[in-house]
């Protein structure tokens, strides 16, 4: 009986202390496991924000924010060229480290950063997280992501740009004001994209308005993606909760959505091996020509994965680099009239069609490096870019690493490498790429790998 009551009596203590100090017991909690995250890790000695090593919280309030490029920034020249952003990550400045962390072949997987992308069900080449699934879809995709696939649809893009260079004439002569010129560019790239990928125009510059929210859609669904991705699980609290349409969360079919549906239907009823009526071999007659002839590997539902991924991710990328080039041009007086000092010398000459074809916009130089620059400078992806170490570990520009490790680049820092783009690699400046070291700084461009991460 002596130790019945004991117990009961040291039960009945225990219960009372979790009562008085529960609050200080969920407090304690988190704060023990941040600091085990922090000091228990083989990656403690890495400098870097101190809440950034403790848990994910930097990574949302930095993107959050929708400045993660300078805040990357700032960071790697406060700590130096390998930063701790996270628990178990890492992100490096040096160019070095980027080519390592984007090697083809040598087990390095992606995070789970892709996972909270849409379509779900369908994975596009982007957000296939599988390798050997994701091999397999470039497989299927790499000719008609081609230049010369987009060569052929010339006549199609240069009809667009007659149409945005005659309604910018029509507001110069007309005197109506200010245009915002960003917005007629987002307007630009989303009717190339419907032309190159559906062989079909659907208005935005003819209206001049965003048709059916598809822009709003798309920067808002990269916003939730952008920021749920930097803690995945948070997607059960979003999109997967199943209060998410009474939360104002979840995704509704609008026309980014219904335009690769409503034109794979359209072509599914012609016999015309996946073309339009048109003839031509667009974006998705040549995806549904990948279906036809492995319809177990390129299933119709990787068809309109792809297409619907085409959408939103080439027009937005697109729309971002033509804006961030005429940004630094307009506020650069020494190079705006640079350049067009070089455009008239070629019109002169003879050298150029109406509109500039892209092989006479390659014989431009000035031109090439001032598109250089922009992309340099203001690169399309802002977040970094995350990836997942194989199970043995591996060296990272010299530096080994744990299997598991995430690591990561961001262009905005990486293309800003003092000891590649030059001591001045913060201004904007079209003249390096004239100088004699622009090789070397075209092997260190990452737009390329960054816009490979996203597809």
């Amino acid at each position: 009986m002596a130790q019945d009551s004991l117990v009961t009596t040291l039960y009945t203590d225990a219960v009372q202390f979790m009562k008085s100090y529960f609050l200080l017991f969920l407090i304690s909690l988190p704060i023990a496991r941040g600091l085990f995250k922090r000091y228990g890790s083989p990656l403690r000695g890495y400098p870097g924000p101190f809440l950034a090593s403790c848990s994910r919280i930097w990574r949302l309030w930095v993107t959050y924010n929708g400045r993660s490029e300078h805040d990357h920034i700032h960071v790697h020249r406060k700590y130096g060229p390998i930063v701790r952003t996270g628990p178990n990550e890492l992100s490096f400045a040096s160019p070095e480290a980027a080519k390592d962390i984007f090697a083809v072949g040598k087990g390095i997987q992606k995070t789970d950063f892709y996972w909270v992308f849409p379509p779900a069900e369908s994975p596009d080449v982007f957000t296939e997280i599988r390798e050997w699934k994701h091999a397999q879809l470039k497989r299927f995709t790499v000719q008609p992501y081609s230049l010369a696939s987009m060569q052929k649809m010339a006549p199609a893009i240069e009809d667009v740009e007659r149409e945005l260079i005659d309604k910018l004439d029509s507001f110069a002569k007309g005197g109506k004001g200010t245009v915002d010129l960003g917005d007629y560019l987002h307007f630009f790239a989303f009717d190339v994209l419907g032309e190159v990928a559906f062989s079909h125009r659907y208005g935005f510059i003819r209206t001049g308005t965003d048709v059916d929210g598809c822009i709003k859609y798309i920067d808002e669904v990269q916003w939730y993606d952008g920021f749920v991705g930097q803690v995945p699980w948070l997607h059960y609290l979003g999109r997967l909760n199943p209060l998410a349409p009474y939360l104002g969360l979840s995704l509704k079919a609008v026309q980014v959505t219904r335009m690769a549906l409503e034109e794979l239907g359209k072509r599914k009823q012609l016999d015309n091996n996946g073309r339009p009526a048109t003839g031509q071999d667009d974006l998705l007659a040549q995806l549904i020509q990948g279906h036809s002839r492995a319809p177990d590997k390129f299933t119709e539902a990787d068809v309109f994965a792809v297409a619907h991924g085409a959408i939103g991710a080439g027009s937005d990328s697109t729309a971002s680099t033509m804006q961030s080039f005429f940004h630094l041009l307009l506020n650069s007086p020494a190079s705006y009239e640079k350049l067009v000092d070089e455009i008239n010398a070629a019109h002169a000459k003879g050298t150029l069609s109406d509109p500039v074809s892209a092989s006479e916009a390659q014989d431009l130089p000035y031109f090439q490096a001032c598109l250089m620059e922009a992309m340099r400078l203001r690169p399309a992806v802002g977040l970094n870019i995350y990836r997942k170490l194989p199970p043995e570990g591996m060296h990272i520009d010299g530096t080994y690493l744990p299997g598991g490790t995430e690591v990561a680049v961001n262009g905005w820092v990486v293309h800003r490498d003092k000891t590649v783009f030059g001591q001045d690699a913060d201004d904007y400046r079209p003249e390096r790429w004239l100088e004699a070291n622009a090789k070397e700084m075209h092997r260190h461009m990452y737009q390329g790998e960054i816009w490979r991460y996203w597809r």
